[in-house]
């Protein structure tokens, strides 16, 4: 029997995948894998200096404080964390080829999940600690109103996410790493690029996890909804300008978190909201989107 077919598909919040999400968590100032928390750091492109504009814990700066960066810092940590991605995937196929050829011991070498593959210093993602990196959309696109559950007229939608300074704690933490294997790290968790935030640079379809890869081959049609409370929006943009369907909507869901439910803690950070209809304005939203095409 020929396999179901989808009618149509609603992306809530989707993130652009696990290998770009790992990429843009990767702290750019590490030049040295075996010694991650030594003193040979790119001190330029470190993350958690108040001199390049983190606004973090005290006794740094004002608590849980917004930071900001400028487009020389953001341009060039993008390009470290790329680079970093880049070694790392070298690193991992060199291990992998030195397997095979019986140079390196490992429990089963036919079976790489089981060969660790740990990721040290990866908790340091701008779009947590600064507000104005992946601020917004690049186009005017509507926002779906938690007073009205209506859509605004096509503006720049700016987020009302909450900046985290506190993953620095655990960037630093050296119980703190990401558990892959080899296998893990070489088809979801690694990406080639030459920058992790222009996506003109990013080689999608270098990993088996890459939501815009994927919708550049499906053609049904897509509803694009990314959350104001969370850092997805542009990346939700960016799923919608290469999705393949011809039938396609991007929309952003005012005060809603990653969870699909009331941002409060952006209601209070920002002097915004309050928001209150978030999960019953999203779900009225699809449910028209969906009946009024099938």
């Amino acid at each position: 029997m020929p396999a179901d077919r989808a009618a149509g598909i609603v992306y809530v919040d989707a993130h652009p995948g696990i290998g770009v999400n790992q990429l843009r968590s990767l702290n750019a100032s590490i030049v040295n894998e075996d010694q991650p928390f030594g003193p040979a750091t790119n001190k330029t492109l470190d993350p958690f200096d108040p001199a390049h504009g983190y606004n973090g814990l005290p006794p740094d700066h004002e608590p849980d404080g917004d930071s900001t960066y400028s487009d020389h810092f953001v341009d060039k940590y993008a390009q470290g964390q790329s680079r970093r991605m880049n070694g790392l995937i070298e690193e991992a196929q060199q291990i992998k080829k030195k397997i095979e050829l019986g140079l390196i011991e490992t429990a089963n070498p036919n079976d790489l999940t089981q060969h660790p593959f740990p990721i040290f210093r990866a908790n340091a993602r701008l779009v947590q600690l600064s507000t104005g990196v992946q601020c917004c959309t690049l186009n005017p696109t509507g926002l779906l109103q938690d007073s009205s559950g209506t859509l605004s007229l096509p503006q720049i939608i700016h987020t009302v996410r909450v900046p985290q300074p506190e993953i620095r704690e655990d960037d630093e933490d050296e119980n703190e790493f990401e558990d892959l294997s080899l296998t893990s790290f070489l088809t979801a968790n690694a990406i080639r690029s030459k920058h992790s935030l222009d996506e003109s640079k990013i080689d999608w379809c270098s990993t088996n996890n890459s939501t815009p890869c994927a919708v550049a081959n499906i053609s049904v049609p897509t509803l694009v909804m990314a959350m104001q409370g969370h850092y997805f929006i542009r990346d939700g943009e960016y799923i919608y300008e290469s999705a393949a369907s011809k039938d396609k909507q991007f929309v952003v869901v005012e005060g809603a978190t990653h969870g699909l439910g009331n941002c409060n803690a952006c209601a209070d950070y920002h002097g915004t909201g309050p928001y209150t209809n978030v999960p019953l304005n999203l779900w009225n939203y699809v449910r028209d989107w969906a009946n009024a095409r099938f």
